[in-house]
């Protein structure tokens, strides 16, 4: 972060020609809002605009997504494929988003 003494942290920050990607990335998901609020306010105090949330594919994960995965949508409009496939191709993806690995 710029921020002087700040000790929060992007997991990994990708640069591509188009700008960086933040990578966040969670083993066990339990409270979506909190997560939602923090990787927020990274966002906001580190200047990236595209953040991709890497999420661990897991039953336990799959069930808490589920039902939130459209609350989500506006902060991680992409879904796995598109940001895979951009990554992949070497371009920043077109937005945020979610991917389960």
């Amino acid at each position: 972060m710029p921020i002087e003494r700040d000790l929060r942290a992007w997991d990994a920050v990708i640069d591509c020609p188009e700008g960086p990607v933040a990578i966040e990335a969670e083993t066990r998901l339990t409270d979506l809002q909190a997560l939602e609020r923090k990787i927020a306010l990274k966002r906001r105090d580190s200047g990236i605009e595209v953040v991709i949330l890497f999420v661990n594919d897991t039953a336990s994960n799959r069930r808490v997504l589920r039902p939130q995965r459209e609350a989500l949508r506006p902060s991680f409009p992409l879904d796995g494929r598109e940001v895979l496939a951009a990554l992949r191709a070497g371009r920043r993806p077109a937005a945020s988003g979610l991917v389960l690995l």
